[in-house]
């Protein structure tokens, strides 16, 4: 977890990391805090860092990225354009064509 402290009034304050699975991205949040009148003093020793609550009537910003939906793709339609009755073959034009075209081959062999 990282640590920030507000440019106000110094106080350490908590960056909680958010996923967004369906948007395949992960935010950083800072943690909200009513400043203080006199800042405090800097101390860089290590201490355990508190965990993340949820605060009742807080974190609104987080409730609607849970509410969040992501835009639904575009769907494409892919199958063959060609009429049902038109169809004789699942095979593309572009190969049916050549099968027409080519030449007939002649036997290497004698046929029985």
């Amino acid at each position: 977890m990282k640590v920030v402290y507000c440019a106000n009034c110094g106080t350490r304050l908590n960056v909680q990391r958010k996923a967004m699975p369906k948007f395949g991205r992960i935010i950083d949040i800072v943690e909200y805090h009513e400043c203080l009148d006199e800042p405090v003093e800097l101390d860089l020793t290590p201490i355990d860092i508190p965990t993340f609550t949820e605060k009742e009537g807080k974190n609104k910003f987080v409730q609607n990225l849970n509410e969040l939906n992501p835009p639904t793709p575009p769907v494409f339609d892919l199958r063959d354009r060609r009429k049902d009755e038109n169809i004789k073959s699942t095979a593309p034009d572009s190969i049916l064509r050549n099968l027409k075209m080519s030449p007939n081959s002649i036997p290497e062999g004698e046929l029985k």
